[in-house]
């Protein structure tokens, strides 16, 4: 066990869940442009499981298809992967697993870190070194810091698996991966039903799977059905890019927002930062699947950016649930500690509650 899965084990973050019931590493893309990151796992449900589905001795109930829940990580699109404890995509897929779903957690491309945000972030962690250094007497270990950023930020421009990745190669990777479990996820799990896929998202991957379902256009530009997703799951994400924790744009967390996270979004050519924020697409008369929102208590502002999204969703009489993870729940664990919180009840009420 590495010094991080023990660590992770030791402040609760994983679970007990036998680990040769991941199927791990499944390339779910092999084109030309296919990427390191075209990966997914796919986690079986137990059979001896006293919460699965498939608990039942009842052969007519043991052959049930077993709906089939997605989750894409987030870490502010330019970091983060499925198998990253703190990231929370292997709690939420052992959690689907000991609940009797199949869970498939999928990494997908990420975006270069833009100079505004490598900055900007250089600058705080040089501020902090350089006050320890002053402390230390020590400008050695600041120069060093200095040096070794620089470093750093040309190996993240310079180096060729990061080339530059915009908000449309990221949905495209979804829909890849989507495409990989509707073509193939029978040869895992027979009993998987694709035709019952539930999409759940954390923070980046809350906003890109919104923007997957509410912009039509990649399910038709990838010939996929959207009658396929039962619901959608999204947990302390991103649906305005301009403006996520307060109401006006020029607010100073607005600022800060859109310095150091959505500075690092591309766009495709004659597209605009509009055009990929999810609430823009909720309109009359859309054939949308149900929602579920959630919050952490404490969510950097983000609470703002998703009550607004819920409103609108109401606006037009779509049905979305709205839910605010109390204790002392942040952004970051209402994903990494997805198996003990409050998020994970109202997850599996609400998919069982959308389940054919």
């Amino acid at each position: 066990m590495s010094t991080l899965s023990y660590l992770a084990r030791l402040l609760h973050l994983t679970s007990q869940y036998d680990p040769s019931l991941i199927v791990r590493n499944i390339a779910y893309f092999s084109g030309s442009d296919a990427h390191v990151n075209h990966k997914l796992d796919i986690f079986l449900p137990s059979s001896s499981s006293p919460e699965s589905l498939l608990s039942s001795t009842n052969d007519e109930t043991s052959q049930k298809k077993v709906p089939i829940i997605v989750h894409v990580h987030g870490g502010g699109w330019v970091r983060g992967s499925r198998t990253n404890e703190w990231r929370g995509g292997p709690s939420v897929g052992r959690t689907c697993a000991q609940q009797g779903f199949v869970g498939v957690v999928v990494s997908y491309r990420l975006a270069r870190v833009s100079l505004i945000s490598f900055s900007i972030w250089a600058l705080i962690f040089g501020l902090i070194l350089m006050i320890i250094s002053l402390a230390l007497l020590s400008w050695q270990l600041f120069t060093g810091y200095i040096a070794f950023m620089i470093i750093i930020y040309a190996y993240n421009f310079f180096y060729k698996v990061r080339t530059p990745v915009n908000v449309d190669h990221m949905v495209d990777d979804l829909c890849y991966a989507l495409i990989y479990i509707r073509d193939h996820i029978h040869e895992h799990y027979p009993q998987a039903d694709p035709e019952q896929i539930f999409l759940s998202g954390h923070s980046a991957g809350a906003h890109l799977i919104s923007l997957l379902v509410l912009d039509n256009s990649h399910f038709q530009r990838h010939n996929l059905s959207l009658e396929t997703i039962r619901g959608v799951i999204a947990m302390s994400g991103i649906y305005t890019l301009t403006h996520p924790t307060h109401d006006s744009k020029y607010n100073f967390r607005n600022l800060v927002f859109r310095a150091l996270y959505s500075s690092n979004l591309l766009y495709s050519e004659g597209k605009t930062i509009l055009e990929y924020s999810p609430i823009e697409y909720i309109k009359e008369d859309e054939n949308l699947p149900p929602f579920l929102v959630m919050s952490a208590r404490f969510d950097m502002g983000l609470e703002v950016d998703a009550r607004r999204f819920v409103q609108r969703f109401r606006q037009y009489n779509y049905p979305v649930e709205y839910h605010i993870i109390g204790g002392m729940t942040t952004h970051g664990t209402i994903a990494s500690k997805f198996a003990t919180n409050d998020a994970h009840r109202h997850f599996f009420t609400f998919i069982r509650q959308h389940v054919k």
